[in-house]
């Protein structure tokens, strides 16, 4: 982490003065950081004082790039406005969530859309990684552990926020929800795909095959999984990273969270494939949902959006790489995404391998 050049702590200060608080505040420890794909995130410290006692808290600023600036319709992330009012939602209906304070529309003052949520402790594991793998494995080895019941309690919480809660996002029926994600990522993967792959072509002929029925919509984080979660070594403080949510199938969520991309398969499998996110036993999580939601999960439908899960990713990264290649973006890291999309179609046909024959 380095001191951002741009969102500086005199602009803060300025800022955030008599906004965030009613007091003059004086903002310090700005660091601005560079994990994840999408969104400027930086963290600082504000100062202020109240009631002649000195306060400090640290905050964290996500800021909407140029690129969201941009209109690109293989782009599904929503604004950064949608992405704090879904939080805020989230918040307020019990999620572990950063507390949300302020949205700002005016990108003059720190050169995009941005919104201000409480910074909260905790490591973002990515399970790629062979450190935090095992970290996770010792947290579901441990029965005294409590972090992976969290981590269902945590989805289970997400999908208690009803449709009307959220009006901001797109209300879809539930009888339309699965089309309209076939739809979606599919038109995307046709106008980016830098070459034709039949064993996809095999995979998106299975989706429209075998499309489970959709009875119910829920708000649904449309990224759950471990890397964007906050835990310490017992804790699961927070979800972060809000911008893929809407309004969908609330299994969606355990299908996405059990793909074997996010238990940390880059090439080879992990040692532990039985895990979901590297944390918890995919039938333990599934009947744990149960208990706490009363919803019936359908294996057939959570292996329906497993499988759709990393089409989707796939799909993210072809985007990402076709971007690249066509001069859209210089981001390097867009062009990785093409060495992840031979480990993906793999992923996907093992998860349908059963029904490859309809």
């Amino acid at each position: 982490m380095t001191e951002d050049a741009d969102v500086t702590a005199a602009t803060l200060s300025t800022y955030l003065s008599g906004r965030l608080v009613d007091e003059s505040i004086d903002v310090t420890d700005v660091q601005s950081h560079t994990e994840g794909w999408s969104r400027r995130t930086v963290s600082f410290t504000a100062h202020w004082n109240d009631d002649r006692a000195e306060t400090s808290r640290q905050f964290v600023v996500r800021i909407s790039t140029d690129y969201d600036d941009v209109d690109d319709s293989t782009d599904t992330r929503n604004d950064v406005e949608t992405e704090f009012r879904t939080m805020k939602a989230a918040y307020e209906a019990g999620v572990p969530a950063p507390e949300p304070h302020l949205y700002e529309s005016d990108p003059s003052v720190l050169g995009g859309p941005f919104f201000v949520v409480e910074h909260l402790a905790g490591d973002a594991l990515i399970t790629w990684d062979p450190r935090n793998r095992q970290r996770l494995y010792d947290a579901w080895d441990d029965p005294e552990n409590t972090l992976p019941s969290q981590f269902v309690d945590a989805v289970a919480a997400i999908h208690t926020v009803l449709p009307e809660d959220v009006p901001f996002l797109t209300q879809t029926d539930p009888a339309a929800v699965v089309d309209r994600e076939l739809d979606t990522y599919e038109r995307i993967y046709e106008e980016t795909k830098l070459k034709q792959e039949p064993a996809v072509q095999e995979a998106l002929r299975w989706f429209r095959v075998n499309k489970p029925e959709v009875t119910e919509t829920t708000l649904v984080h449309g990224d759950f999984r471990i890397g964007n979660v906050l835990v310490t070594d017992d804790e699961l403080t927070g979800v972060l990273d809000w911008e893929l949510a809407q309004v969908g199938d609330p299994l969606y969520d355990l299908g996405y969270a059990s793909t074997r991309y996010f238990a940390g398969k880059l090439i080879e499998p992990t040692e532990r494939p039985e895990l979901a996110s590297a944390l918890v036993d995919r039938e333990w999580f599934y009947d744990e949902y149960e208990q706490r939601t009363g919803r019936t999960v359908d294996r057939d439908r959570v292996r329906y959006w497993q499988a759709f899960s990393t089409f989707t990713m796939m799909t993210r990264g072809v985007a990402g790489a076709h971007r690249y290649h066509t001069g859209e973006s210089d981001d390097v890291r867009s062009a990785w995404f093409q060495y992840i999309v031979p480990g993906q179609i793999e992923d996907l046909l093992t998860t349908i391998t059963d029904d490859r024959t309809r």
